[in-house]
């Protein structure tokens, strides 16, 4: 009887025990990690923003109130440089623990040693701030990788999940480059998870942004006269390849649909919430005991800066550009003044937006302002301050060539490139660096060129030997009915050949100003009008250069007298036709109206 007593009582103990070991074993924790839709990142750039990545635990035996609670050290990898701030003692990267709301955000600025014990042993009101922390400071453990050291998970049992939330992570998107397939580069994260703790992670490798190319850029052009002073302009244009490829960083930001301060980018504090500007999530300032993140957390320096650098102006050339541009889609930038050669600091307007509904964006800034020039070359840089990530659409930006008579401008052509700015060589996490910045990538296009005023006739046969004479003629054109702006100036005539008897050829002669509506009129054997000499004997070619641009000219030859034999035709054109651009150009270099010789 007595062994029968015990074997019940072994087998009644043996239930129980089996019971609990049952629900250890089928009540595991287990945690799902996801990254939403990725995003597309700037190829240009070397701090973008990925996406946010939500970790779900489930399960689990809840700590006992009053014990430690298991701490785990997350450490994600990603297949390019982490670039995130480094702020305080350590990165701008945050780990959130059950999506805080802002007024209990506190932040834990220890990495490694903020513990935190079990408040009542059901998985609940442990992350409820104050010394309760729910954010987490990640530190940089490698040029691609970031840890948040220490972070107590409570596994939650049966009172729902445990949501742990990794953000304002960003990466070197240029690092990997843009694919040359149909299939879009893509930036990865690894998730690695350890400590005294344990989480069984599934799907520890995620696609947390795309690589595509930003921004394209162009220019019109213009060919003007060096004797027509003036103030011609053209454009430069930045266009988007993406709806969120140009984003703002507007303090005075102000979204109506939301509570007030919750708007700025200084309160840009709601977990998950997708706010489309250039910064973070931050919240340096939160309510009551709890703890604020480290200053400059998640904030940009700057929102998106468009850099345009001009090079090759001619000498005596001023460029000045206008100060702000506005599209239809609501893109608004301002320019950015005293900032350095890559485009980095300065102070730039930004304007109040109180409305949510992008055509009520604010105006740009008025009028226009100089660009300074040395050495043919100068910058001037613009800032996005208000943006419409449901559009594509580009910045247009008007720049104002001007020169004048005295001096005349030099010759050339002159050339711009676009790009991102600011522009780095610092491609690693940093504490100074400006985020976002950019590769210098330039994209580059003629702007104008300034073209001589002149017209360059060449005159294949001109004798005064063996009884013949040659008159030539040169009429400026440039007076007319048609609106034509009157050009004036001397002409040289060039001698290619020799004087009877083999003697060298003439000298080069200079006339006087041929004015509008005017000719230049001479002989051979006698010279003629605006001070060319005979030169009697030559006989050979002649090139006759004039300082204008409507010169046309006339041969005529004949025996002396003209008496018996004469001849007459119209020289040749040298230059480059100025109203036909598929022309190429000729050896002159100068444009001149050809009129389909």
């Amino acid at each position: 009887m007595v062994s029968f007593r015990k074997s019940l009582l072994l087998m009644a103990l043996l239930v129980v025990v089996t019971g609990i070991a049952s629900a250890q074993v089928f009540n595991p924790l287990s945690c799902t990690a996801n990254a939403g839709v990725p995003p597309i990142a700037r190829a240009e750039g070397v701090a973008e923003e990925v996406g946010q990545v939500v970790i779900v635990c489930n399960g689990g035996n809840p700590t006992v109130a009053g014990a430690p609670i298991p701490t785990v050290n997350v450490q994600i990898f990603l297949n390019t440089n982490v670039t995130s701030r480094l702020v305080g003692n350590g990165s701008e990267a945050m780990l959130l623990i059950d999506e805080p709301a802002p007024a209990i955000q506190s932040t834990c600025l220890a990495p490694g040693n903020c513990g935190l014990t079990s408040a009542n042993g059901n998985g609940t009101a442990n992350y409820t701030g104050g010394s309760r922390y729910n954010v987490y400071q990640a530190v940089q453990s490698g040029a691609n990788s970031v840890t948040w050291l220490g972070v107590p998970v409570d596994p939650p049992g049966t009172a729902g999940n445990r949501i742990i939330r990794l953000t304002n992570v960003r990466a070197n998107a240029n690092q990997l480059g843009v694919s040359s397939t149909l299939i879009p580069t893509s930036i990865n994260m690894f998730i690695s998870i350890s400590g005294t703790g344990s989480l069984a992670l599934t799907n520890p490798q995620l696609t947390v942004a795309f690589v595509q190319p930003g921004m394209t850029f162009s220019a019109t052009g213009g060919n003007y006269n060096q004797c027509e002073p003036g103030t011609y302009q053209y454009n430069i244009t930045f266009t988007e390849r993406f709806g969120t490829a140009f984003r703002h960083n507007n303090p005075n930001y102000d979204d109506v649909t939301q509570p007030s301060g919750e708007d700025d980018i200084y309160h840009q504090y709601i977990p998950g919430k997708i706010y489309n500007t250039e910064s973070m999530f931050t919240n340096a300032s939160p309510a009551g005991g709890n703890v604020g993140m480290p200053a400059g957390t998640g904030v940009a320096t700057q929102g998106t800066r468009l850099i345009a650098r001009f090079s090759n102006v001619p000498a005596n050339v001023s460029l000045s550009v206008v100060n702000g541009s506005k599209n239809s889609s609501g893109d608004t930038a301002n320019r950015v003044t005293g900032h350095d050669a890559n485009g980095a600091g300065g102070t730039v307007s930004y304007p109040s937006w109180t409305q949510p509904a992008f055509p009520g964006v604010p105006s740009a800034s008025s009028g226009t302002s100089s660009v300074s020039l040395s050495g043919g070359a100068g910058v001037a840089v613009w800032e996005v301050v208000a943006s419409n990530p449901g559009a594509i659409s580009g910045l247009t930006f008007t720049v104002n060539v001007t020169y004048g008579s005295n001096p005349l401008p030099g010759l050339g052509t002159a050339t711009v490139t676009g790009n991102y700015a600011p522009t780095t060589t610092v491609f690693t996490a940093s504490s100074t660096a400006p985020v976002p910045r950019f590769v210098d990538n330039p994209q580059s296009a003629t702007t104008f060129t300034i073209n001589p005023c002149q017209t360059n006739i060449l005159y294949p046969f001109v004798s005064n030997q063996a009884g013949f004479d040659t008159g030539l003629v040169v009429s400026n054109t440039s007076l007319d009915p048609y609106g034509t702006v009157p050009q004036r100036g001397p002409c040289n005539v060039y001698y290619y050949g020799a004087t009877a008897g083999g003697g060298a050829a003439p000298a080069t002669q200079t006339s006087g100003t041929v004015n509008e509506g005017t000719q230049l009129v001479f002989t051979l054997s006698s010279g003629g009008n605006l001070n060319i000499a005979a030169t009697p004997g030559f006989q050979g070619y002649i090139i006759i250069r004039c300082n204008f641009q409507y010169g046309h000219g006339f041969a005529f030859v004949s025996d002396l007298g003209a008496q018996r034999l004469a001849m007459g035709y119209i020289p040749l054109i040298l230059d480059q036709n100025m109203f036909d651009e598929s022309w190429t150009v000729t050896r002159t270099g100068a444009k001149s109206e050809a009129l389909n010789q």
